[in-house]
């Protein structure tokens, strides 16, 4: 199987827990580059989330974010494709989580957005991991509200984050929100579970999946030819339908199912021996699916 581009997601998939990408799964990347391949981080993250020595990568050219919703071009500064939520459904989606213990963000125009409530919340539930909070304090913008951004014509929403205090909590708003989209037939929504208390609302074709095949078939790529991997739910689109796809050691077993192959932890370059593999045939992974 000739494989002529990866899309690799980036958290729990090339970054490590501290969320840093080794100097193995940075060489891996650079031979596969070498070899012709387009390569193309497929994220959850906002652009101004994703870290600078990823995209400083010669020949890293398209990157994919907010579950889908973006891809750019890094070489023009172009987006070449953007799927995102109306102001209005906005609103309500964010109506339906409104308690003061909920962390509420959104992404627009490449950055996450939230007020100061919002900032002092995740600093407390991150103070134990410096790197996520890093992360947060780089990709994020504190504003009054929401109200100045969603009466902004001209960019609408990428993503909705919404974190709660328990996991019934979240079920509860995810209730609210599948009623919502049974009584608006036409309501373009997609709604990811990144972690068991948390939600990820996006236009229903914010997808990784479709957003990589959309730059697979500007490029003259095939689903077959395109290379997945991933370790979380929003990956799973990827996972199931690309050519040849690869789950990380560190998903849980739902995803893992989702995928061809299974190989090491993002702590031991996982991402690194899986595309090596690829490249040159001699490491070894565990068969999922046939």
């Amino acid at each position: 199987m000739q494989i002529k581009m990866i899309g690799i997601d980036l958290d729990g998939t090339l970054l490590t827990k501290n969320k840093v990408m080794t100097s193995v799964s940075r060489q891996a990347l650079e031979k596969a580059i070498q070899a012709g391949v387009e390569v193309v981080p497929v994220t959850g993250r906002p652009y101004t989330g994703v870290p600078a020595d990823v995209l400083e990568i010669p020949g890293i050219r398209y990157v994919i974010t907010s579950n889908g919703a973006n891809t750019y071009d890094c070489g023009s500064g172009k987006v070449l494709r953007k799927k995102h939520l109306p102001h209005a459904l906005t609103r309500q989606i964010l109506e339906q989580a409104a308690g003061e213990d909920v962390i509420r963000e959104i992404f627009l125009k490449g950055v996450g957005y939230h007020d100061l409530r919002t900032q002092g919340m995740l600093e407390a539930r991150f103070s134990v991991a410096p790197p996520i909070l890093a992360y947060i304090n780089r990709s994020r913008k504190i504003v009054p509200d929401f109200e100045g951004l969603l009466s902004d014509a001209t960019a609408h929403v990428e993503n909705i984050s919404l974190m709660f205090p328990t996991q019934e909590a979240r079920d509860e708003v995810l209730q609210k929100l599948n009623s919502m989209g049974k009584h608006e037939k036409n309501m373009p929504l997609q709604i990811l579970k990144p972690w068991k208390t948390d939600l990820e609302i996006t236009h229903v074709q914010a997808d990784k999946w479709l957003a990589l095949k959309d730059l697979g078939e500007r490029l003259g790529i095939t689903a077959d030819e395109i290379m997945a991997l991933g370790d979380g739910d929003n990956d799973r689109p990827m996972l199931r339908e690309a050519g040849y796809s690869v789950a990380m050691g560190n998903a849980p077993d739902f995803v893992k199912e989702s995928a061809d192959f299974c190989t090491l932890d993002n702590e031991h370059d996982g991402a690194a021996a899986a595309i090596l593999a690829v490249l040159e045939g001699n490491v070894e992974m565990k068969k999922v699916r046939d």
